[in-house]
C-alpha cells in the first residue's frame, strides 16, 4: 500500500533562498509554457505538444544558466503538471491560469529516491541545489524507501512530502466488530456504548480568525471592481500571514485529533461499519434564491459550520487508511432510518428521538437511551447482522437494511402499528 509521509525541514538562510529560487524558476516555468501553449493555439490554431516542449526547454536549458539553475526533474514536473491540467480542461474543468507568487508554494521530484537522499541516521536530506537540510522527526523510525517526493512551503515553514510503498502490517485479531454514528454532539458513538467527544476546534478559534480576518480587511486596498491594489504590500502580507497561521493550526489540531481517534479505533476492533452519509448534501446552504427564499438560514449555517468542524468525513477517511495498513475491515450501510430506528425490537419511528435522548414508542418494547449510541448500534446490526429476508439484492419490506425497501412500506408499518 502506499501512503504520504511529511516531514518539517529545518533549512538555513542560505538554504531557503535557494528554496526560494527554485520555485521562482518552476513558476515562471509553468507561466512561460502555458503562454507558449496558449498564444499558439490563439494565433495560428496550434496545439503545441509536451514532447516539443520538451525538447525545447532543454534548449533553453543550455542557452539560459538562469533556467538551468534549477534541477531539471523539478522542470519535468512543471511539464507534467501542465498536461494534468490540460487533461483536466478537456474532460469538462477550467482552462490553466498563469501563476503568481503567493500560489505558487512547491517544486517536485518525480523520482525522489534519486534525487532526494537521507545522510546519518535519518536526520538530513540532500536536496538538489539546496544542499544538506536538517529535518525533524517525531520518533526514531526508520523512513522506508520512497518514490515520488516534493518540497513545499506553508506558513513560512518548510516541508517535504514521501510517497512511500510498504506491505501492510496485520495487527492481531481482537474478536470485536463496532458500529460508529458520528455527529455533532459527539464526534462517535460506537454500538459499545462509548461517546467520543468532540472538540470543536474551530469554535475555539474562530474569534481569532474573525480578528485577523477584519485586520486583513482594513489593510487591503481595491479599487472600484472589487480587486485588490496591494497584494504584495508589506501591512498586508503581514495580516494575511497571521490569518494563514491560525487556519493551519486549526488544520493540524483538528487532524492530530481525528488521527489519534482513528488509530483507537483500528487497534480495538477487527471490523468497523459507518453510515454512509451524503456530507455533501447534509452540509448544503439553505440560502435559496431570489425567488425562493429558504427557511432559516442562519440557523443551518451554523449548523453546516459544526459539521463542518467536526470533520465527519476526515474521520471515516482516516480510519480506511489505518484499517488498511492493518488489515481490518471498514464497511458502509445505508443511513436511512438509522436514527429512528430502536435497536432492540426494529420498530421505526421520528418522534421515539428527542434531542439526546431515544425512547421507543413501542408498547412492547419501551427501551431508553442514548440516541447516538441507539443509533451505531443500529449501524452495527445493518453490518454485522443477519443478511437481508429475501436476499442481499431484493427488497425486503420487513429489514431496513434492503437498500430497495421502500420508504413508504416503513411509514404504513407505523400506522398500522
Amino acid at each position: 500500500m502506499k501512503y504520504r509521509l511529511v516531514v518539517r525541514l529545518y533549512p538555513s538562510p542560505r538554504q531557503a533562498a535557494a528554496c526560494e529560487h527554485i520555485l521562482t524558476v518552476t513558476r515562471r516555468l509553468w507561466n512561460a509554457l502555458l503562454a507558449q501553449r496558449r498564444d499558439a493555439r490563439k494565433t495560428r490554431r496550434l496545439n503545441i505538444s509536451s514532447k516539443r516542449q520538451y525538447h525545447e526547454l532543454t534548449e533553453l536549458r543550455a542557452v539560459d544558466p538562469w533556467f538551468a539553475s534549477a534541477y531539471r526533474e523539478c522542470e519535468d514536473a512543471v511539464l507534467h503538471r501542465l498536461d494534468l491540467a490540460y487533461q483536466k480542461l478537456f474532460s469538462g474543468g477550467g482552462h490553466p491560469r498563469f501563476k503568481p507568487e503567493t500560489r505558487w508554494n512547491q517544486f517536485e521530484f518525480p523520482h525522489g529516491n534519486r534525487a532526494l537522499r537521507w545522510e546519518g541516521e535519518q536526520d538530513r536530506i540532500a536536496i538538489p541545489g539546496v544542499g544538506l537540510v536538517r529535518v525533524r522527526k517525531k520518533c526514531k523510525r526508520v523512513i522506508p524507501p520512497h518514490g515520488r517526493a516534493m518540497v513545499f512551503r506553508r506558513c513560512g515553514r518548510w516541508y517535504a512530502l514521501f510517497e512511500c510503498e510498504v506491505a501492510p502490517k496485520r495487527l492481531p485479531a481482537t474478536g470485536k466488530v463496532v458500529g460508529i454514528d458520528r455527529g455533532i454532539r459527539a464526534l462517535a458513538a460506537t454500538s459499545d456504548g462509548e461517546l467520543i467527544a468532540n472538540p470543536r476546534h474551530g469554535a475555539a478559534l474562530a474569534l481569532k480568525a474573525a480578528r485577523a480576518q477584519r485586520t486583513l480587511e482594513r489593510r487591503t486596498v481595491r479599487d472600484a471592481g472589487g480587486r485588490v491594489r496591494n497584494g504584495a504590500g508589506k501591512n498586508r502580507s503581514r495580516a494575511a500571514m497571521a490569518l494563514q497561521k491560525i487556519w493551519d493550526k486549526l488544520r493540524r489540531a483538528r487532524r492530530g485529533y481525528l488521527h489519534e481517534v482513528a488509530r483507537v479505533l483500528v487497534n480495538r476492533y477487527d471490523a468497523i461499519a459507518f453510515e454512509n452519509l451524503s456530507l455533501n448534501g447534509m452540509t448544503r446552504s439553505a440560502k435559496g434564491t431570489g425567488e425562493a427564499p429558504g427557511r432559516n438560514v442562519r440557523a443551518k449555517t451554523r449548523l453546516n459550520f459544526a459539521m463542518l468542524d467536526a470533520s465527519l468525513a476526515m474521520l471515516r477517511t482516516l480510519v480506511v487508511e489505518k484499517a488498511e495498513s492493518a488489515a481490518r475491515l471498514v464497511i458502509d450501510v445505508p443511513a436511512a432510518y438509522s436514527s429512528q430506528t430502536c435497536s432492540k425490537c426494529g420498530f421505526v419511528a421520528a418522534e421515539a428521538r428527542s434531542g439526546e435522548r431515544y425512547e421507543c414508542v413501542n408498547a412492547d418494547c419501551e427501551y431508553v437511551g442514548d440516541a447516538d449510541v441507539n443509533a451505531a448500534r443500529v449501524i452495527a446490526q445493518r453490518a454485522f447482522g443477519r443478511p437481508a429476508g429475501r436476499g442481499a439484492g431484493l427488497p425486503d419490506p420487513n429489514d431496513l437494511r434492503s437498500e430497495l425497501s421502500p420508504g413508504e412500506t416503513r411509514f404504513r408499518q407505523q400506522d398500522v402499528a
